[in-house]
């Protein structure tokens, strides 16, 4: 049996809210635990901190209306956030002080201090300078690229230094927010694994990294066990899976950044999506099974 199935998105140049409408959570991995038994090097650590918001948990200091998450990280600071949609930008409070954590209003030469814990008496300190190297749009959306300029922020990027395989890399993006997750002062080797707008998955960084951190891998299909055709392609693709009569599973496609253009439930071993919507570019297709054995391929949009 084949299943048709219809992809749409809207592209827009307005600004978009790194919030979602009703609810956005946020997945946020830890650093890798090197010299552990336990250490996975596709792994980014064995936590993940989640931050659950909804537009009526909001609380008002000092004139200003923050969104507060009805979960905690580990460390126990409640978090609070605010957004400036004027100028893009996202503030976090902690223990009294606000800390700005995204901008996207910066252009290429400028810098940006970065909050984060000293690690020797846990001090919020501001001296984690990066400066913009270019910016970029995918789908009319804002990709601001930074690197590190201070020896401290040297320091805290070099545990990304593995990790541009999985698309890590430090940035900011617009609807999206940092690279780094929204919990400051921030510590070594956050990363923002996925973003929910609306319980409905909006952003993975990778397939690999998935939502959720444990010890323990996930396998992969082999190659042959999702085929794509046409590749590259105008306005419709199939998929065929091989995957031993195991089909039932997730699909999402992805731009390169890793905002989730599509996703819906498998059940047939062909899937026909019409992908005329799409704007033109390379894009990820993820198949994940209900025993979470992914595959994921790259298709080309003319």
């Amino acid at each position: 049996m084949i299943v048709i199935l219809s992809l749409s998105t809207s592209v827009c140049a307005q600004y978009e809210s790194f919030f979602g409408s009703e609810s956005w959570e946020y997945a946020v991995g830890f650093q890798p635990i090197m010299g552990t038994s336990d250490y996975d090097p596709e792994l980014l650590g064995c936590l993940t901190n989640q931050y659950h918001f909804t537009t009526s948990d909001t609380v008002t200091i000092n004139g200003k209306v923050y969104f507060y998450s009805t979960t905690y990280s580990w460390s126990g600071y409640p978090v609070k956030i605010r957004e400036d949609t004027l100028l893009g930008r996202l503030y976090s409070l902690v223990e009294g002080r606000e800390f700005m954590i995204c901008d996207m209003s910066l252009t290429v030469g400028d810098t940006f201090r970065l909050p984060c814990l000293r690690y020797y008496d846990y001090v919020p300190t501001d001296t984690m300078l990066f400066l913009v190297d270019s910016v970029a749009f995918v789908n009319s959306k804002k990709i601001i690229h930074l690197s590190a300029i201070s020896q401290e922020a040297s320091y805290w990027w070099h545990f990304f230094l593995f990790g541009e395989a999985f698309n890590i890399t430090f940035r900011f993006m617009e609807g999206i927010g940092p690279m780094y997750g929204i919990m400051p002062p921030h510590q070594l080797g956050d990363v923002l694994l996925c973003l929910n707008k609306n319980d409905n998955l909006y952003y993975m960084t990778h397939p690999d990294l998935g939502c959720w951190q444990t010890v323990s891998a996930v396998s992969d299909y082999p190659e042959e066990a999702m085929m794509i055709y046409p590749n590259p392609a105008n306005n419709q693709i199939s998929i065929s899976f091989k995957t031993g009569g195991k089909t039932l599973g997730d699909l999402v496609i992805r731009d390169i950044t890793g905002r989730v253009c599509f996703q819906t439930k498998v059940s047939e071993p062909v899937v026909k999506l019409n992908i005329a919507d799409l704007n033109t570019g390379i894009y990820l297709i993820t198949f994940k099974d209900s025993e979470n054995r992914k595959i994921t391929k790259k298709i080309i949009k003319k």
